[in-house]
């Protein structure tokens, strides 16, 4: 029984196409975004941060199509699938960018499987947004040459991409997936059926 709740429908693979698509689109958003900010931020000598600030949102795909569905892999899948759809609107990254979805998807699975894909909160959704930040940092080290760096700066750096994986990844995404809930948008998935339990029993009182 609990293999077959956990089995993937047609009706998850569309919705982690919708949101690969959606999210592909905002990603493409973000990095011009990302540009501004670092650009507005040279003068003061903090350019680094200036990805850093909204690189949560890159990690947006896992934690939420993971909070809608809650099935394993949809994590994994629906951030890779965000990146090769943002490749092919125009990402100059090339491959690369389906690699760092790879990597960023990987972190958020791993910490829902590490709670067994039974707890589904802020907590839960922040800690992945944490651990994407952490395994794409890793790799960031070497691919973009950050081991180079000071470490001090590297600290920096690294804190506020936590901040902002807990920001987006986390608290807007558990609103996000909850306001979507209360408009039974969702009310076929497993994030719909918990929002049903809440609603008879506020009836009830």
């Amino acid at each position: 029984m609990e293999q077959e709740r956990k089995a993937w429908e047609l009706k998850d693979v569309i919705m982690m196409a919708i949101l690969g698509v959606v999210f592909a689109a905002v990603y493409m958003a973000v990095f011009q975004g990302g540009l501004v900010i670092s650009t507005a931020l040279t003068p003061f000598g903090l350019a680094n941060f200036g990805f850093e600030i909204i690189y949560g949102i890159w990690f947006m795909a896992a934690t939420l199509s993971a909070y809608i569905i809650r099935k394993p892999g949809v994590a994994l899948i629906t951030e890779m699938l965000a990146s090769a759809i943002e490749l092919l609107m125009g990402n100059s990254g090339g491959l690369t960018v389906v690699l760092t979805g790879f990597i960023q998807g990987l972190g958020a699975e791993a910490v829902f499987a590490a709670f067994r894909y039974r707890r589904w909160d802020m907590l839960s959704m922040s800690l992945g947004g944490m651990a994407s930040a952490v395994l794409i940092f890793c790799y960031e080290l070497y691919y973009l040459n950050y081991i180079t760096l000071d470490p001090a700066l590297l600290a920096g750096q690294l804190l506020v991409r936590f901040i902002s994986a807990v920001l987006f990844s986390g608290i807007i995404c558990k609103l996000a997936g909850d306001g979507l809930a209360r408009t039974g948008v969702v009310r076929n998935y497993a994030i719909g059926a918990s929002a049903d339990i809440v609603k008879i029993y506020d009836e009830e009182e």
